[in-house]
């Protein structure tokens, strides 16, 4: 394909009055941006390779240089965005897949910063927490259909095991090889700190988080797929196995 010229996300400006040659910005780049042409005894820059890192701008010792969006920018849609149009004409043009690391620089929501809990019409007056503290345990299993009593009546209080958490919070379910070891014990310790439970999930889990290699109090926060899914089952009140639940 035809070569064409894709403008460079970013402009590496260099104030001329300023500039002393001193090639700093060449040393300190990793991208190779910057270049002494001897010829000319000048410095110049390729600004197709620049991240805007502002190394350059932050170690030249006259303060000539910045970095500048790019104003030379493709035209831009409700459905495309100068970034994806771009990647595309490098694809075509080069016949090639565009490799890049994980992660996004893109703006992510952040959904927690959004959450309004209002329990103002819990109580009569509003939460006044001095007066009427709020109780946010949760137990997740299955509970009896009505109440019962013994021959003596009273109250028959054994239930089927119950997951308790002092909260409604429950860490998503990641295996060990999804996440790494460490990511899987901070995950645990957090649940242990929180009082709540965090879900291996069904791949593997690494064999330290054997229950009988932890401490006593550490393992029932844990939460393994098989015990996971029994719980949902006791949830939805099912009598088949596991395979038949609807919610497995």
């Amino acid at each position: 394909m035809k070569n064409f010229y894709v403008p460079p996300q970013f402009e590496v400006v260099r104030d001329p009055q300023r500039c002393v040659n001193c090639k700093v910005c060449v040393e300190q780049c990793p991208n190779g941006v910057h270049r002494f042409d001897e010829t000319h005894n000048r410095m110049l820059a390729d600004e197709s390779k620049c991240v805007d890192c502002q190394r350059c701008v932050a170690y030249c010792p006259t303060h000539a240089l910045k970095i500048e969006k790019n104003r030379c920018a493709l035209r831009e849609s409700a459905n495309w965005s100068s970034d994806a149009v771009e990647e595309i004409w490098k694809q075509a043009a080069t016949g090639g897949v565009l490799l890049s690391s994980m992660g996004s620089p893109k703006e992510l929501p952040v959904y927690w910063d959004r959450l309004l809990l209002n329990a103002s019409q819990v109580t009569n007056p509003p939460i006044d927490p001095l007066r009427e503290p709020m109780e946010t345990r949760v137990f997740l299993g299955k509970k009896p259909e009505r109440i019962r009593r013994d021959a003596q009546g009273r109250l028959i209080t054994e239930l089927t095991p119950q997951l308790e958490l002092s909260m409604p919070v429950l860490f998503s379910a990641m295996s060990y090889g999804s996440i790494s070891f460490n990511a899987h014990e901070s995950l645990a310790r957090a649940a242990e700190a929180l009082g709540i439970c965090y879900n291996t999930g069904e791949g593997g889990r690494h064999e330290d988080f054997v229950l009988s290699q932890w401490p006593l109090s550490f393992p029932h926060k844990i939460l393994f797929f098989d015990i996971w899914v029994q719980i949902l089952c006791d949830i939805c009140n099912s009598t088949s196995s596991a395979l038949n639940c609807l919610c497995h």
